[in-house]
């Protein structure tokens, strides 16, 4: 009867240790975790039938670089991915920061400059009707 309990046993350490390399296994096939959201940005706009390019630039200012009175053909979304850019618009002035973005509507005139002593990268998405102008500079 001991005989049989050791080898009942045996046979239950077996199992348990079999199971414990399968656990083992699956959780090395597991998916990686997922990114988290550092920020969003949300513009509701409205389209209205047509055909339309969805544009996105990333644009590295180095200190002291800008553009000039502009504006854009469609509307924008502007997120300062590092550094920061002074945002003239409507008469007024903005320092917009790492993780800040600002929109624009078409016809929106504004200037952009980096006065800061650090290189500025800003990502522009911009929802442009087709054969519009991505850029238009302000004479």
């Amino acid at each position: 009867m001991r005989t049989i309990k050791q080898f009942l046993f045996a046979i239950l350490m077996a199992l348990f240790l079999a199971s414990a390399a399968i656990a083992e296994e699956k959780a090395g096939l597991t998916a990686p975790p997922g990114p988290t959201t550092a920020y969003q940005a949300k513009f509701p706009i409205s389209v209205r039938g047509g055909d339309y390019d969805l544009l996105t630039v990333i644009l590295d200012f180095p200190p002291g670089a800008g553009v000039p009175m502009h504006f854009h053909g469609g509307q924008v979304l502007a997120t300062v991915l590092s550094g920061e850019v002074t945002l003239t618009e409507k008469g007024t002035q903005r320092i917009m920061k790492t993780g800040e973005s600002w929109t624009e509507n078409a016809g929106d005139q504004h200037t952009v400059i980096n006065a800061g002593k650090a290189n500025t990268r800003v990502a522009v998405s911009i929802l442009l009707p087709r054969g519009a102008e991505v850029n238009t500079i302000v004479k």
